[in-house]
Protein backbone atom coordinates (compact mmCIF):
# COMPACT_ATOMS: atom_id res chain seq x y z
CA UNK A 1 0.00 0.00 0.00
CA UNK A 2 1.02 3.57 -1.12
CA UNK A 3 1.81 6.27 2.04
CA UNK A 4 2.10 9.79 1.80
CA UNK A 5 5.48 10.78 3.43
CA UNK A 6 6.00 13.16 6.10
CA UNK A 7 6.03 15.71 3.73
CA UNK A 8 2.96 15.16 2.08
CA UNK A 9 4.02 15.39 -1.31
CA UNK A 10 5.27 12.00 -2.17
CA UNK A 11 4.15 8.26 -2.48
CA UNK A 12 6.29 5.95 -0.94
CA UNK A 13 5.98 1.99 -2.00
CA UNK A 14 6.39 -0.19 1.25
CA UNK A 15 8.02 -2.75 0.97
CA UNK A 16 6.41 -6.32 0.45
CA UNK A 17 7.94 -9.13 1.57
CA UNK A 18 7.24 -12.38 -0.68
CA UNK A 19 6.63 -15.49 0.70
CA UNK A 20 8.06 -18.35 -0.08
CA UNK A 21 5.41 -19.64 -2.43
CA UNK A 22 5.23 -16.56 -4.36
CA UNK A 23 8.76 -16.75 -4.79
CA UNK A 24 8.47 -20.34 -6.19
CA UNK A 25 5.58 -19.54 -8.28
CA UNK A 26 8.00 -16.48 -9.95
CA UNK A 27 10.66 -18.24 -10.73
CA UNK A 28 7.92 -21.00 -12.79
CA UNK A 29 6.72 -17.65 -14.52
CA UNK A 30 3.20 -18.12 -12.87
CA UNK A 31 2.43 -14.46 -11.88
CA UNK A 32 0.92 -13.46 -8.70
CA UNK A 33 -2.01 -10.30 -8.71
CA UNK A 34 -1.27 -7.97 -5.90
CA UNK A 35 -4.76 -6.78 -4.70
CA UNK A 36 -3.68 -3.46 -2.74
CA UNK A 37 -6.60 -2.04 -1.41
CA UNK A 38 -6.35 2.12 -0.52
CA UNK A 39 -8.18 3.73 2.43
CA UNK A 40 -8.84 7.70 1.64
CA UNK A 41 -9.75 8.82 5.13
CA UNK A 42 -9.84 12.61 3.90
CA UNK A 43 -12.91 11.52 1.39
CA UNK A 44 -16.45 12.40 2.58
CA UNK A 45 -17.96 8.75 2.64
CA UNK A 46 -20.62 8.61 -0.39
CA UNK A 47 -24.24 9.65 1.03
CA UNK A 48 -27.50 9.01 -0.40
CA UNK A 49 -29.63 11.65 -0.69
CA UNK A 50 -32.94 10.33 2.06
CA UNK A 51 -35.89 9.31 0.10
CA UNK A 52 -39.10 12.12 0.35
CA UNK A 53 -42.15 10.42 1.33
CA UNK A 54 -43.44 10.10 -2.36
CA UNK A 55 -40.49 8.00 -3.00
CA UNK A 56 -40.88 5.27 -0.29
CA UNK A 57 -42.38 2.58 -0.58
CA UNK A 58 -46.15 2.31 0.10
CA UNK A 59 -48.22 -0.04 2.49
CA UNK A 60 -51.00 -1.32 1.04
CA UNK A 61 -53.33 -3.63 2.60
CA UNK A 62 -55.12 -5.68 0.21
CA UNK A 63 -58.70 -6.68 0.16
CA UNK A 64 -59.60 -10.17 1.02
CA UNK A 65 -63.12 -11.61 -0.40
CA UNK A 66 -65.23 -11.93 2.83
CA UNK A 67 -66.98 -15.26 2.77
CA UNK A 68 -70.45 -13.86 4.19
CA UNK A 69 -71.33 -10.55 4.02
CA UNK A 70 -74.26 -9.93 6.60
CA UNK A 71 -77.20 -7.06 5.17
CA UNK A 72 -78.92 -5.33 7.90
CA UNK A 73 -81.82 -3.97 7.65
CA UNK A 74 -83.03 -0.92 9.92
CA UNK A 75 -86.04 0.94 10.69
CA UNK A 76 -84.91 3.91 13.10
CA UNK A 77 -87.41 5.06 15.26
CA UNK A 78 -85.42 8.51 16.67
CA UNK A 79 -81.67 10.21 15.79
CA UNK A 80 -80.85 8.03 18.60
CA UNK A 81 -80.49 4.91 15.91
CA UNK A 82 -77.86 6.59 13.67
CA UNK A 83 -74.98 5.12 16.32
CA UNK A 84 -76.28 1.54 15.53
CA UNK A 85 -76.26 2.37 11.84
CA UNK A 86 -72.87 3.65 11.74
CA UNK A 87 -71.54 1.15 13.95
CA UNK A 88 -72.75 -1.98 11.89
CA UNK A 89 -70.60 0.64 8.83
CA UNK A 90 -67.76 0.66 10.90
CA UNK A 91 -67.87 -3.19 11.48
CA UNK A 92 -67.77 -3.83 7.61
CA UNK A 93 -71.72 -4.11 7.23
CA UNK A 94 -74.17 -2.93 4.65
CA UNK A 95 -76.80 -1.31 5.79
CA UNK A 96 -80.67 -0.55 4.36
CA UNK A 97 -82.16 1.97 5.97
CA UNK A 98 -86.03 2.13 5.95
CA UNK A 99 -87.14 5.78 6.92
CA UNK A 100 -90.57 5.43 5.53
CA UNK A 101 -92.27 5.73 9.15
CA UNK A 102 -90.54 8.68 10.37
CA UNK A 103 -90.72 12.30 9.57
CA UNK A 104 -89.14 13.91 6.35
CA UNK A 105 -86.99 16.19 8.88
CA UNK A 106 -85.81 13.55 10.79
CA UNK A 107 -85.18 11.59 8.09
CA UNK A 108 -82.65 13.59 6.65
CA UNK A 109 -81.23 14.24 9.61
CA UNK A 110 -80.30 10.91 10.02
CA UNK A 111 -79.57 10.56 5.96
CA UNK A 112 -76.91 13.70 6.49
CA UNK A 113 -75.61 12.12 9.33
CA UNK A 114 -75.11 8.76 8.12
CA UNK A 115 -74.08 9.52 5.06
CA UNK A 116 -70.81 12.10 6.58
CA UNK A 117 -69.93 8.85 8.14
CA UNK A 118 -70.12 6.73 5.20
CA UNK A 119 -68.10 9.39 3.72
CA UNK A 120 -65.23 9.39 6.38
CA UNK A 121 -65.26 5.81 5.86
CA UNK A 122 -64.83 5.50 2.15
CA UNK A 123 -68.37 4.35 1.43
CA UNK A 124 -71.35 4.92 -0.88
CA UNK A 125 -74.79 5.89 -0.73
CA UNK A 126 -77.07 4.92 -2.93
CA UNK A 127 -81.19 5.28 -2.62
CA UNK A 128 -82.84 2.33 -3.07
CA UNK A 129 -86.41 3.98 -3.85
CA UNK A 130 -88.41 7.26 -1.63
CA UNK A 131 -87.37 6.88 1.75
CA UNK A 132 -84.75 3.80 1.29
CA UNK A 133 -81.39 3.98 1.60
CA UNK A 134 -78.71 1.81 1.03
CA UNK A 135 -75.14 2.77 2.97
CA UNK A 136 -72.20 0.87 2.28
CA UNK A 137 -68.92 0.20 3.43
CA UNK A 138 -65.81 0.44 1.38
CA UNK A 139 -65.44 -3.22 1.28
CA UNK A 140 -68.82 -3.82 -0.55
CA UNK A 141 -69.47 -2.74 -3.71
CA UNK A 142 -72.82 -1.42 -5.22
CA UNK A 143 -74.10 -2.22 -8.55
CA UNK A 144 -76.85 -0.55 -9.59
CA UNK A 145 -78.18 -0.56 -13.20
CA UNK A 146 -79.00 2.51 -15.49
CA UNK A 147 -82.04 4.91 -14.42
CA UNK A 148 -82.93 4.28 -18.64
CA UNK A 149 -82.61 0.53 -17.80
CA UNK A 150 -84.58 0.89 -14.27
CA UNK A 151 -87.81 2.62 -16.79
CA UNK A 152 -87.66 -0.18 -19.05
CA UNK A 153 -87.89 -2.81 -16.34
CA UNK A 154 -90.42 -1.09 -14.64
CA UNK A 155 -92.63 -0.76 -17.95
CA UNK A 156 -92.20 -4.49 -18.22
CA UNK A 157 -93.53 -5.38 -14.36
CA UNK A 158 -96.29 -2.69 -14.53
CA UNK A 159 -99.63 -3.75 -13.48
CA UNK A 160 -102.36 -1.87 -15.16
CA UNK A 161 -105.21 -2.26 -13.98
CA UNK A 162 -108.72 -0.68 -14.77
CA UNK A 163 -109.52 2.39 -12.53
CA UNK A 164 -112.57 1.09 -10.31
CA UNK A 165 -114.98 3.76 -10.87
CA UNK A 166 -114.43 5.17 -15.26
CA UNK A 167 -116.23 7.71 -16.40
CA UNK A 168 -116.31 6.30 -19.86
CA UNK A 169 -120.12 4.40 -18.97
CA UNK A 170 -121.59 7.91 -18.83
CA UNK A 171 -120.76 9.05 -21.76
CA UNK A 172 -123.31 9.45 -24.34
Amino acid sequence: MKNWDNDGNNWEEPEVKKGFLERVMNLLGIETEEVIEEVYLDEPAETKPAKSGKDRGKVVSLPHPDKNIKLVVFEPQSFDDVQTIVNHLKSRRPVIVNMEEIEKSLARRITDFVGGAVFALDGTVQKVSGSIMLFAPPNVEVALPARSELSKLSELTEVKEEPFFSTDKFKR
